[in-house]
């Protein structure tokens, strides 16, 4: 299962990508094309919105599951190593506060 998560969690990454790519390309050809907001427009942004949203759930699942995650705080000594920090501090916190 963790296996399993870990390549969704990459694989929805780039599919995120791609979807706000797509919103943000159609929104700048509707503002400075005079356009108005379409419902094929409302559907790309719905899409990045619901993909954003199973990243992040897939994220904080493997957060408290792995075992780099959530342990990592408790023993105490991740906040004097950069890269143990980056995985149980500042990727979790940047990417919470990016989603909401």
């Amino acid at each position: 299962m963790y296996t399993g998560l870990q390549h969704l969690h990459s694989g929805v990454a780039y599919l995120v990508l791609l979807a706000l790519a797509l919103v943000i390309i159609y929104a700048l050809i509707g503002s400075l094309g005079g356009r108005e907001f379409t419902e094929k427009d409302r559907k790309i942004a719905m899409i990045a919105f619901i993909l954003s949203h199973i990243q992040l759930l897939a994220g904080l699942i493997l957060y408290f599951v792995s075992p780099l995650g959530f342990t990592l705080l408790t023993g105490g000594g991740a906040m004097s190593d950069p890269a143990a920090r980056l995985t149980a501090l500042e990727h979790p916190l940047i990417n919470i506060v990016a989603i909401i």
